[in-house]
């Protein structure tokens, strides 16, 4: 089958790519022509920097029905004979107070109107179904079909179909998904989407409102999951002495109703679509008379900042500040096998040590140049490292940040250059913190009362 994907972040890439890997003839499009140069080099490398994702490079240089372009008009002969566009476009929070025509998912679908109203010597009779795969307020599948028709498109169709991807894990959960929602109007367009997906026999078909509440519901479970985690469990083995997290949760998680997933204490449900999210269901149920649910949401948000602001806060509450000092960041990618930066809680924690006087080391094995694009207001401030123990070396503080397997290792590293701080926000060095303490190494880690050096 034929099919166009608008949008080649990681979401609209990594679909393009598995399509294409179950032989439909895909071609993506975007307009960053960076990103496009390296998705369409073929060189595993530069993939990997554009879109660190495992497995993914692998897809993209092996596949001989992926095509790539940067070129709209490069899509306008392909209309006449391609049934499904997926619109894979950014939908970030700031979004949702803007009028549809200032978005970027109707930007798009403004701009690939032109060329549809061409398609067929301008006949239309190539029915055209549009799939949205992002996040998008529920609703919008309908405002979008009204949105096209009165431009003057005919003959097509809106669908909502959702993406349900864990980044790092992308690949893998497109191959084998959980279930893969269709939200649709018509038998016709089942039976399209079920014929593109024929891999595939897990497949819910709703209404399209009902797809897009499916998405935002289910991710708003998962960030009360993560939230919820550490804002009770956690911070129960942080104030009550003598409790091991690792043990409360083994306990907890045993009982069959309570799934494992979300019970890992971390710094902070970063990412580019929990907190997001959660601001998309704040803003679609606010003003409907339902004050209890919008302050659950609201203190559900507010309650993973307050995770980090308690995080630094104890590092004063010890007695420690960052004046004149030098601490090594551990991992600037929100979560371990992915470069993605957004909502990472590396970014807000370099501008506190910053403005409170301190210079950084940083390392991470694969989002370190995005990171640093992302603080380039820093530069001064930041050298970046090309190993961890490089970063570690003259450090006064060792921050970890990201849930990288590889700071598990770095212990005999850190008692060799003893700093007088550990501030271990994944508990990644959790086996050694009582070595650390007996080396003359203070600890605070999420998840457990701080450990004061010997």
């Amino acid at each position: 089958m034929n099919v166009i994907v608008i949008g080649t972040g990681f979401v609209g890439a990594t679909h393009a790519a598995v399509l294409a890997a179950y032989g439909h003839s895909v071609t993506a499009y975007d307009i960053n022509k960076e990103r496009i140069a390296d998705l369409a080099s073929k060189d595993p490398k530069r993939i990997d920097a554009a879109l660190y994702e495992p497995g993914l490079a692998k897809l993209v240089t092996e596949s001989t029905t992926l095509t790539f372009t940067r070129n709209l008009f490069d899509l306008a002969p392909l209309l006449d004979t391609t049934p499904v566009i997926f619109l894979c476009l950014p939908t970030p929070a700031h979004e949702l107070t803007l009028p549809d025509e200032q978005k970027f998912l109707f930007t798009a679908a403004t701009q690939l109107a032109e060329l549809l109203k061409k398609r067929n010597d301008c006949r239309q009779t190539q029915h055209a179904l549009l799939a949205t795969k992002s996040t998008v307020p529920i609703g919008t599948a309908a405002k979008l079909k009204k949105h096209l028709a009165l431009l003057g498109i005919t003959n097509f169709s809106v669908a909502s179909n959702p993406e349900f991807l864990v980044e790092g894990k992308a690949v893998e959960g497109s191959k084998h998904p959980d279930r893969i929602v269709i939200g649709i109007e018509t038998p016709a367009d089942e039976k399209l989407l079920r014929e593109l997906y024929f891999a595939h026999d897990n497949i819910i078909a709703v209404s399209p409102s009902d797809a897009e509440a499916i998405k935002l519901l289910a991710n708003f479970e998962l960030f009360s999951t993560i939230v919820r985690t550490f804002q009770v469990a956690g911070r129960a083995c942080e104030l009550i002495p003598g409790l091991t997290y690792e043990n409360v949760i083994k306990g907890i998680t045993a009982d069959k109703r309570i799934p494992l997933w979300g019970h890992h204490v971390s710094l902070y449900a970063g990412g580019s679509c929990f907190e997001k999210d959660a601001y998309n269901l704040l803003h679609t149920l606010s003003g409907k008379n339902n004050p209890h649910t919008e302050q659950f949401i609201r203190l559900t948000i507010d309650s993973n900042t307050a995770q980090l602001d308690r995080f630094y806060q104890r590092a004063h509450d010890a007695g420690f500040t960052f004046k004149d000092k030098t601490v090594a960041l551990l991992g600037t990618a929100f979560k371990q096998d992915t470069n993605d930066v957004r909502m990472s809680p590396a970014l807000p924690l370099t501008g506190r040590l910053i403005r409170d006087g301190a210079q950084l080391r940083v390392y991470d094995p694969q989002a370190l140049q995005n990171y640093l694009l992302a603080t380039k207001a820093h530069t001064a401030k930041i050298t970046a490292c090309t190993r961890a123990e490089d970063a570690i070396t003259g450090s006064d503080t060792i921050l970890i940040c990201t849930d990288w397997p590889e700071f598990k290792n770095l212990a005999p590293a850190i008692i060799k250059e003893k700093p007088r701080l550990i501030m271990d926000g994944r508990r990644s060095l959790r086996e050694h913190y009582e070595s650390f303490a007996a080396a003359g190494i203070t600890v605070i880690a999420v998840g457990s009362p701080t450990i004061t050096a010997t």
